[in-house]
């Protein structure tokens, strides 16, 4: 579950805030805005509020308009100042499936980023491994193919790629 707030003031200084109290209804509070500047987002502060619940939690299955009222009270427990008056616009969005599901001999079943329709090739998420979903990792990867259609049609790159953190990556080679 995602909520998204543009609001008039900021929320907190924090970029990237892990909520472990179960008593609140959100796990994360990422202001994008306390990372790239409001100006950027048309003087806006942009709170995204996650959540990962299951189909059985009612709040998976709540409106946008009922998710709203539920997050509501416990922003006032990051900024004791907050109201609902700072907000601009909300945006709301249900995933069902957050990342792949890693099993043991996953290595084996990750999909070739070259398909067997040429010129189409793949690079989602599924294939970093054995990093997380981070955006680093899908940046990484989406040079490393784009590399790889450079190659597959005749033409060079004269840079190359960051070095992995982790040697043995998926995304560390262009098999």
């Amino acid at each position: 579950m995602l909520l998204i707030l543009e609001l008039t003031n900021p929320l907190s200084s924090i970029y990237w805030l892990n909520i472990a109290d179960r008593d609140i209804p959100f796990v994360g509070v990422i202001e994008q805005t306390n990372f790239v500047p409001a100006n950027r987002y048309g003087g806006s502060h942009v709170v995204y509020l996650t959540n990962y619940l299951g189909s059985d939690n009612p709040l998976y299955h709540a409106s946008h308009d009922e998710l709203l009222k539920a997050y509501l009270p416990h922003l006032q427990k990051i900024n004791p100042e907050f109201k609902e008056s700072w907000i601009l616009k909300s945006h709301y969005h249900r995933e069902d499936a957050a990342q792949p599901v890693v099993e043991p001999g996953y290595n084996q079943k990750i999909p070739s980023h070259r398909t067997p329709i040429q010129g189409i090739y793949l690079a989602n998420t599924t294939q970093i491994y054995p990093e997380d979903r981070g955006t680093n990792y899908s940046v990484r990867l989406g040079r490393k193919v784009s590399r790889m259609v450079l190659l597959d049609n005749g033409s060079s790159f004269t840079d190359e790629l960051p070095e992995s953190v982790i040697h043995d990556s998926i995304t560390s080679s262009f098999s």
